[in-house]
């Protein structure tokens, strides 16, 4: 599947050119004239990257990266004509995957595409791995708590009160962290048989 590349950039000659070069590439483009035009396009159907030109007319592509981050982390890489250490800084701050100094040639940009592409791909498995990390801790803290609602109520060992949480667990078809949670909440007795 051709991976859709959004590209924003007020200069029509290498709107035009990196257009061209980067569907040759193998790439799907879309194209923005201005930060507008690219925020407005984003929310019909986000890109698979964006590359951004910071100094555009209507909405700079820094106010564009903020808006992006709002709603996704989709990759982005920051175009300017000009090296300036504020902007990288800023570019970074906004969660750029990278910065180019223009004039560009397409053989320049694809290295540091599937860059912001593997980096991105990386990020979202980070962010998938801490959610389900945050969820078993979470889940963990809850069977440990009602385990020991349950020893202390019915004067069981741990390993009486685990049995017990996981045999009604069973029994209702639910996870054993839910039927732990339920415990704790008040909402299902403490005398889980």
């Amino acid at each position: 599947m051709q991976k859709h590349i959004l590209i924003a950039e007020d200069d029509r000659v290498i709107l035009f050119s990196l257009s061209q070069g980067l569907s040759m590439a193998g790439y799907r483009t879309t194209t923005a004239s201005n930060g507008e035009i690219a925020w407005q396009s984003i929310q019909k159907a986000m890109p698979d990257l964006i590359l951004l030109d910071i100094r555009m007319p209507v909405m700079n592509g820094l106010e564009v990266a903020k808006k992006v981050r709002s709603i996704s982390e989709v990759p982005i890489v920051f175009l300017t004509a000009h090296s300036d250490e504020d902007q990288v800084s800023e570019s970074v701050a906004v969660g750029g995957f990278g910065y180019l100094v223009k004039p560009l040639e397409i053989h320049q940009i694809i290295p540091m595409i599937e860059l912001a592409f593997a980096r991105g791909n990386e990020l979202r498995a980070l962010r998938s791995s801490e959610a389900g990390l945050l969820i078993a801790l979470r889940s963990s803290r809850a069977v440990s708590v009602a385990i020991g609602m349950l020893k202390e109520r019915h004067n069981l060992t741990e390993e009486e009160a685990f049995d017990r949480l996981r045999t009604h667990a069973r029994q209702q078809r639910k996870k054993i962290g839910e039927v732990a949670q339920s415990i704790i909440d008040g909402s299902l007795a403490t005398s889980v048989s």
